[in-house]
């Protein structure tokens, strides 16, 4: 992973960071949306970057957010979650909530599913990234299911309230058009020291 400016001269940010958090890494669905994210921003001339989660070394998720003016998200569903991967990035930056890691950032999310809980797992992102602090441009956020993609091979012509990889240009287009505004918003409180201690003792109402 390649840093995104020096001490000096501060970050440069890259425009969209594609943050790939499927378990199956580079060989799995995640990585093809991943991909058809990359050629898409890439015919538009967009600057970005894409990172593979489980591939990733210690710190490249972090500083990889640091750079990044727009974020995209893809996990597949796992069990009606989004990935363990991205559950404990996200735990890892619980005291980042509210900063400048994410605040105000236009954020997409993509989610993969076999036939069910995708939904859940895409509300649930956008409930997430909004809470730490990001943008959520409309129609943003996109569910591709493996019974989607095979009605859409078989019969487009019912497909038109169906999503799936198509729905994808829409979403990047309204993520890169968002406006990315670092001021002008106020936060709340937010404890970042504590938050880990211990509330309830073994004998409690013992």
């Amino acid at each position: 992973m390649v840093g995104c400016g020096d001490a000096k001269q501060g970050p440069a940010l890259v425009s969209v960071l594609i943050l790939n958090a499927g378990l199956g890494g580079s060989r799995g669905n995640s990585q093809v949306v991943s991909e058809r994210c990359s050629a898409l921003l890439r015919a538009a001339g967009v600057n970005h970057e894409a990172l593979v989660l489980s591939d990733a070394s210690a710190g490249d998720a972090l500083k990889a957010l640091e750079c990044a003016e727009r974020l995209v998200f893809v996990s597949g569903t796992y069990w009606g979650g989004f990935s363990s991967l991205l559950q404990q990035l996200f735990e890892e930056l619980t005291p980042s909530e509210t900063s400048s890691l994410w605040l105000g950032k236009p954020a997409a999310v993509l989610v993969t599913e076999h036939q069910v809980g995708g939904q859940a797992v895409l509300s649930r992102l956008q409930h997430i990234l909004v809470t730490f602090g990001c943008l959520l441009p409309p129609l943003s956020g996109v569910v591709i299911s493996k019974v989607g993609e095979a009605l859409r091979e078989r019969a487009p012509e019912l497909c038109d309230d169906v999503w799936g990889l198509e729905d994808i240009p829409t979403a990047l287009h309204n993520l890169v058009t968002a406006p990315f505004l670092r001021s002008g918003y106020e936060v709340w409180p937010v404890d970042r020291e504590h938050y880990t201690e211990r509330w309830l003792e073994p004998n409690s109402r013992a």
